[in-house]
């Protein structure tokens, strides 16, 4: 167990390489879909973490937590946009039958004015190194180093490749942040994520450097995780920085709108709520901000109707985040 811990402490200022492909491993009956890979391509088994789980009782209250606030100076950052082109970070590639994310009817998505409260001040803008090219997402502090996004917003599947660097920012707002800006040092994602590109598994759990002396979540704050199991007409808010209404206001800011979610299945939750790309990693937070999901994209059905929707907060989603957060 101490040699399972060590390996999960982040050493600070960890450059973070691309995801080496677990290709040869594919077929083996010794991978778990939920094992958990981190940016150097180790791997953490499911039976290891879980077991640690059941028998830790130092693992974090699942709690959320307002932070102290403190104002912090806004950085130099790397201009990840200087000669590259920007990468639409979708899984377009490797799923056919994943839909671009929609506007369903009538736009609903309204402009948060004040990302000084909760629980704007804990969504985070998260902008991305791809190494030749360039991309956003958005996602949540779940910890006081911790930030709930996309798998696919760090690893590509369909090219067996992962982020080169990246920066969080809490409640950025009109291009203008108060809370920091935090480099990624580490992220973790699920085996089934890399090896399938899966619906199902599209979560990560990124761990992020301080700022000067600070974590983002002790100055932003973060959300409490809730696992779930049926969530069909839950209301819930969905809350992140969309491509379209960047671009068209020019301005960095985050948008949302609120809904229920209309439909299931035993591991993802679909919902009627406008999205567009840059939203992908935001949190489904339920009427007590608590995290019941992730929001992945859009999908089409059968019957001709179309949703939103991710994966939910099920046990083993629970599980994966909770070790990663160590």
């Amino acid at each position: 167990m101490k040699k399972y811990y060590f390996f999960l402490l982040l050493v600070l200022g960890l450059i973070l390489m691309p995801v080496t492909s677990l290709a040869n491993d594919k077929e083996s009956k010794n991978v778990h879909p939920n094992d958990m890979v981190n940016s150097k391509g180790e791997v953490i088994k499911y039976e290891d973490y879980k077991k640690y789980l059941e028998n830790s009782s130092t693992l974090e209250q699942n709690t959320s937590f307002n932070g102290s606030g403190k104002v912090l100076p806004e950085r130099d950052l790397p201009d990840f946009k200087k000669d590259k082109p920007y990468k639409s970070v979708s899984p377009f590639n490797f799923e056919k039958s994943y839909a671009p994310n929609v506007v369903i009817g009538q736009d609903g998505r309204k402009v948060v004015t004040d990302t000084s409260v909760n629980p704007y001040r804990q969504i985070t803008y998260i902008e991305l190194d791809w190494g030749d090219s360039w991309g956003w997402c958005s996602g949540t502090l779940i910890g006081k180093d911790t930030v709930l996004t996309n798998g696919h917003c760090v690893v590509d599947p369909s090219k067996q490749k992962g982020i080169t660097s990246g920066y969080v920012i809490p409640g950025l707002n009109e291009n203008h942040y108060s809370y920091g800006a935090y480099q990624v040092v580490d992220y973790f994602v699920p085996s089934h994520w890399i090896n399938n590109g899966s619906s199902t598994h599209d979560y990560a759990v990124l761990k992020l450097a301080p700022y000067m002396g600070q974590n983002a979540g002790d100055v932003a704050g973060y959300r409490p995780i809730k696992q779930v199991n049926n969530v069909v007409n839950q209301s819930i808010k969905l809350y992140g920085y969309p491509q379209d209404r960047i671009d068209s206001t020019g301005r960095v800011s985050q948008w949302g709108m609120s809904g229920s979610i209309g439909r299931e299945d035993t591991a993802l939750a679909f919902y009627q709520i406008d999205t567009y790309r840059g939203q992908s990693g935001s949190a489904l937070l339920n009427s007590s901000n608590e995290i019941i999901g992730v929001h992945r994209g859009s999908y089409g059905f059968s019957d001709g109707k179309t949703y939103n929707g991710g994966p939910k907060m099920t046990k083993p989603v629970y599980d994966f985040i909770k070790a990663a957060q160590r």
